[in-house]
């Protein structure tokens, strides 16, 4: 039994077990003691699932790649009123916008009409001046989101591949990654990519480790890879970098280390996070990125994230490996790239009789945990995956890993479930009208 009650309510548990979380945008100064009360709101909220934290104009309108369906601006971190107004009118959801309290007493016309100004703005659910009641808000914002869910078809359904649909409880950037090496992280980054697109859902898988042994699991070729994105970043370098096996799309990784060199350039327009971005505006529920376990292509994979999937073996060594990716991840990070804990899945890996049960390793990871400062403890463990002889086996022979092993595909998918839900595949042949929504397939029941 996984200890999930140390960790407090899971945010992508639900209210209830009718409705998928609520995903919501938070933005705020770096450090600001509101942005940090909000953070902590929301994470013990289970009506809501953080989508992202941003702390500038820039990186908020990267991340509303990831379509949530409610963002709470705190204008201050926008330069002025203009830039204000144009950020909030590029809100698809529902939006709630903080002023500063100066506003009140502004004699600038600019300044004294802006509330009213916002207020026009179709996506403008609520404006307050100089700060809100965060239960009063949330509370708003939650019965707005599932109005909207029912009247004017949010962006929740997803086309897959093969033209069926899906319902995912919010868009996911995930990062699969841990500082120890040797735990199954391609393994566990390509099975999950697989379980994904098999529920119905565009999911993207993109390799980052140097040499990338993903063409070999999955009986791909080396060619395209992610060298042809860093060359032309753009959709159509994207598109032309991607190889597909059946639902999935993959980006294999860099061919040898000294690729991996040529991937590094501190250009935001080749980014690790613009590669993300660019393919969540293609539509992707899903977009995995296999991280290795050290470098600064790691580093890169973690701030492009929403959602961190750590990879563990059942051993102290990996435990005391794990608390520090923790550290590295919520206090050395920068706030903007700050990963909420309800979005942290920890997942051990090729467990046998005799090692660490999951209360054992999560107990030992705790204790670390805490003894180092993080007074949060450790996340939970979300999953445990049996050690199966015959995974490496099928990686040799280039077959998916998830049809080799039941005992090994069932966590996998029970993963899937909590990220996404719990939807089963689509077959392909539901009727109803199809139209297109901040750049996603959209489907409308009859």
């Amino acid at each position: 039994m996984s200890p999930l009650t140390n960790w407090g309510p899971r945010a992508d548990a639900g209210a209830s077990g009718s409705e998928a979380p609520v995903t919501i945008f938070l933005t705020g100064e770096v450090g600001s003691q509101r942005l940090l009360a909000w953070q902590q709101a929301v994470t013990m909220d289970g009506r809501f699932r953080m989508a992202a934290v941003a702390n500038d104009p820039s990186d908020f309108q990267n991340k509303l790649a990831y379509n949530p369906e409610v963002v709470v601006l705190d204008a201050l971190i926008f330069p002025g009123p203009q830039p204000l107004i144009q950020a909030v009118t590029s809100v698809t959801g529902a939006a709630f916008v903080i002023l500063p309290s100066s506003v009140s007493t502004a004699s600038e016309p600019e300044i004294q009409e802006l509330p009213e100004k916002l207020k026009t703005i179709p996506s403008v659910k609520g404006v307050y001046i100089g700060d809100a009641p965060i239960p009063d808000l949330l509370q708003r914002a939650y019965e707005i989101a599932l109005t909207l869910r029912r009247t004017i078809a949010a962006p929740k359904s997803w086309q897959s591949r093969s033209g069926g649909m899906a319902t995912a409880g919010g868009m996911r950037v995930i990062t699969v990654w841990n500082r120890a090496g040797g735990v199954g992280k391609t393994t566990i980054s390509a099975a999950l990519s697989q379980a994904v697109a098999r529920k119905g859902m565009r999911s993207l898988l993109i390799g980052l480790d140097a040499p990338d042994v993903m063409p070999l699991h999955l009986n791909l070729k080396q060619e395209p890879n992610i060298l042809g994105w860093f060359t032309n970043p753009t959709d159509d370098g994207l598109k032309k970098s991607i190889q597909s096996i059946v639902d999935l799309d993959v980006v294999a990784g860099f061919p040898d280390i000294l690729a991996e060199d040529a991937g590094q350039k501190a250009e935001d327009k080749n980014s690790i996070a613009s590669l993300a971005t660019t393919a969540a505006y293609s539509g992707y529920a899903s977009i995995i990125l296999d991280a290795p376990a050290s470098s600064s292509i790691a580093s890169s994979a973690v701030m492009a994230a929403n959602t961190w999937v750590l990879v563990a073996r059942p051993t102290l060594a990996d435990a005391w490996a794990s608390v520090d990716a923790l550290r590295t991840v919520t206090q050395r990070a920068a706030g903007q790239h700050r990963i909420a804990p309800g979005n942290i899945f920890v997942v051990l890996n090729q467990r046998t009789n005799g090692m660490l049960s999951p209360d054992e390793w999560h107990k030992a990871a705790d204790t670390v945990c805490r003894n180092t400062g993080l007074q949060t403890g450790f996340p939970p463990v979300a999953a445990v995956i049996p050690f199966v002889q015959g995974i490496p086996l099928s990686q040799d022979a280039g077959r998916a890993v998830l049809d080799s092993n039941d005992e090994f595909a069932r966590p996998i998918h029970n993963l899937a479930d909590m990220l996404f839900g719990g939807s089963s595949p689509a077959d392909g042949k539901a009727k109803g009208k199809k139209f297109s929504f901040a750049g996603l397939s959209v489907k409308v029941k009859d």
